[in-house]
């Protein structure tokens, strides 16, 4: 199983998110745990943070999603958490804005992924055939 982390706060990133997620599981054969669909089941903060929890335990990678000026600090927690759980991580930055300590990231976050894709300037489409493409060439490797 593969653990898709990003912000989920708004309609775009939660519809980013499901095309992903769709795209991945197709191009890769493996089903992806999207915190947004499996934790809209639960109806207490106990109850989701749980289900996360689980489903990082339970993948294989980890994909967060790493963009805005300061990557969604849900996102960074589970990366985190991965990363401390031996779990590789694999960072997706769309943003093309490049402050922050390590190309956009602060460091910390940076340096826990095996492997971060940049890619901007396309349509969704594109972009997401792009990191499927990316993830399926190395995900054998990492």
């Amino acid at each position: 199983m593969i653990y898709l982390a990003g912000p989920l706060f708004t309609e775009a990133e939660r519809h980013f998110n499901r095309e992903l997620a769709k795209k991945l599981e197709e191009t890769l054969n493996k089903e992806i745990f999207l915190p947004q669909l499996e934790c809209g089941k639960h109806d207490t903060p106990e109850k989701i943070f749980s289900s996360c929890i689980d489903g990082i335990n339970n993948s294989e990678i980890i994909i967060a999603i790493l963009d805005g000026a300061d990557s969604d600090s849900g996102t960074s927690f589970e990366a985190g958490y991965a990363f401390a759980k031996g779990i590789p991580i694999i960072g997706i930055r769309t943003d093309f804005r490049q402050c922050g300590d390590d190309g956009g990231l602060n460091l910390m976050l940076s340096r826990s992924c095996k492997e971060i894709l940049h890619i901007s300037s396309l349509k969704e489409s594109s972009i997401i055939e792009k990191i499927c493409n990316f993830i399926k060439n190395r995900i054998d490797e990492i």
